[in-house]
């Protein structure tokens, strides 16, 4: 649960969102500011984050909701 809330607060930095506006269940097409530059903020953010990240998931430039990345990012630190 700790790794959801992280990724959470990430991504609602990185689009200059509350982070009582994402949830778990948060799609890009709930939100305005997740467009193409916002996807390419989480994944900077990500990135800085996660030792590079998207390196070792490159699905991730492709994730369209918070559970998607959850689940790849919990997938690439059990590795």
């Amino acid at each position: 649960m700790e790794l959801e809330v992280q990724i959470i607060s990430e991504i609602a930095k990185a689009l200059e969102l509350d982070e009582a506006l994402i949830t778990i269940d948060t799609q890009s097409s709930d939100i305005e500011a997740w467009d193409s530059l916002g996807q390419i903020s989480i994944l900077v953010r990500l990135d800085e984050v996660f030792n590079n990240v998207s390196e070792r998931v490159p699905d991730l430039a492709a994730s369209i909701s918070v559970r998607e990345i959850v689940g790849l990012i919990s997938k690439s630190a059990a590795l």
